[in-house]
């Protein structure tokens, strides 16, 4: 296997659009990713607030392979 994965267990919270134009302004490559309609896509998406509890990782590429847990 040649592919890792990471894993978030918390809890999430959509905060709406409040911070939508923020995300965008800091991120160019969503203007061009949405290009053909920028404010539609502004209203489709949704921001979410992620707090972490535990995480992993798993590398799939080692042998064995290798597997990481965090708390936050």
């Amino acid at each position: 296997m040649d592919s890792c994965g990471f894993s978030i267990r918390g809890t999430i919270q959509n905060v709406g659009h409040e911070y939508i134009d923020e995300i965008f302004g800091k991120n160019d490559y969503l203007n061009e990713i949405y290009a053909d309609n920028v404010e539609a896509a502004k209203e489709d998406l949704r921001v979410l607030e992620i707090t972490p509890l535990e995480a992993g990782y798993l590398d799939h590429r080692t042998h064995p392979i290798f597997m990481r847990k965090f708390k936050f």
